[in-house]
This record gives structure tokens, sequence and C-alpha cells, in this order.
């Protein structure tokens, strides 16, 4: 049966608010990130989950208990997985936006910047402009981090697809991973990626999935069953 997926950003961030980059580095929702999380809840409450899964990182999940509090069914099952935790920026964690801007410009050139954040694909240009200056190592390029979020997203889909009835599991993550995921799905996210808080919805179907829009005045039904 077909299975709906509600990809979700976490909300606003301590280090989001800073401007500054995280990736493996946690960091508590601010009052707004979780203002932002209980009203996303609130035009999802009528959606009745099978499931919620975030990554290991704490503010995906104190995001997601705010989203189900909300709903008509909040005790549901939210189950952590690794493999949704969002790329590490290795040396630039939590490094301040301008002060890593100037870094890429010296070391890759303003041409290669802008190609990159001109792309169809841009989520992915950007996972590997910080691979190609990575000195740590740590950092995946596109393929790796597309695959480890794709696999992850088909194992899932399997499992609920077994099942008599159509699923909806909420999946709560992050800006680049999600972003990267979408676009491999032939998807387009924002300039500056999906937003804190913002929801995309796949189905998945046939070992397929599909991408689809949900307009905002959907979200305060969503899919009852």
């Amino acid at each position: 049966m077909t299975v709906h997926f509600y990809l979700v950003r976490h909300g606003q961030t301590q280090l989001n608010r800073w401007h500054r980059l995280q990736g493996i580095t946690d960091s508590p929702l601010t009052n707004k990130g979780q203002r932002s999380a209980r009203k996303l809840g609130q035009q999802l409450q009528h959606v009745r989950f099978a499931a919620a899964y975030t990554s290991d990182l704490d503010r995906t999940l104190k995001t997601a208990k705010l989203i189900l509090q909300e709903n008509i069914q909040p005790q549901i099952p939210i189950f952590q997985e690794p493999r949704l935790r969002e790329l590490s920026f290795g040396e630039y964690e939590e490094g301040k936006n301008r002060q890593v801007l100037p870094h890429f410009l010296q070391q890759l050139g303003p041409l290669n910047i802008w190609k990159a954040m001109y792309h169809h694909h841009h989520a992915m240009e950007l996972t590997n402009l910080f691979h190609t200056i990575d000195q740590t190592s740590q950092i995946e390029d596109a393929q790796q981090l597309s695959q480890r979020i794709n696999y992850f997203m088909e194992d899932l889909g399997e499992r609920y697809a077994s099942r008599p009835t159509e699923s909806n599991v909420l999946i709560v993550a992050h800006a680049l991973i999600l972003s990267v995921f979408i676009e491999s799905l032939n998807g387009k996210v924002p300039r500056l990626l999906i937003k804190n808080a913002h929801v995309y919805r796949v189905d998945y179907d046939n070992s397929q999935f599909k991408l689809l829009a949900i307009p905002t005045s959907k979200l305060k039904e969503g899919k009852k069953d």
C-alpha cells in the first residue's frame, strides 16, 4: 500500500538564530522554533501517523514531540535514526556564515560558488563544495549523502508498504539532507534550502517515490486515514 511521508526540517535553533553552521553539532530550539513546530503540528493535527522518525540529534526529536503534541493521536512511537543525521561540516561546524564564505571564495573562487548556488541541484552542489575543501575527511560528498538518505527511505518505504492499509509517517530531519533527498527526486528546494519547520510530502508506492506539493489550505485537513 501507499506510504505518505511528511518530511519536516526541525524548528529554529540557537545556532540557526546566530547564523552559524550546524551539522552534527546540536543546539536547543529557540522559542520561535518551538512555536513554529507547534503551529505545524496544528496544521497536521488530523493526519493519523503510524510512526515518527527523527535523526539522533535532539533538535529533531524535540520538534517531532512538539508536532505530535498537537495531533489527534499524540501517542505514537518515535524512533531515532542515525541515517537521518545532518551532513557533518567538519572543521566548519559552528562557524559563522559570514566567516565561512570568505574562506570559500579563497579556496574555490567566486565562479564555482555562483555555479553551485544557481545549479538545478544546488543542495547537492553545495554539499560537494564542502567536501572539496574538507581537510578532515569528515564531510560526505553529495553521492554519499544522497545514498544514505535514499537507502533509509527505501527501507522504510518497503516496511510500511507491506501493511494492509496506507500509512502516514512523519520524518523530522535537517535542511541539507532533506534538500538533497528532494533533489534526488528531481524536486526543487529554496535557494537557502528547506526552511525551519516546513513540510514536504513524498509518497512511496510500487517501490517508487513521488514528490507532492502540499497547499496550505490542504494542510489544515491532512490525510485522515
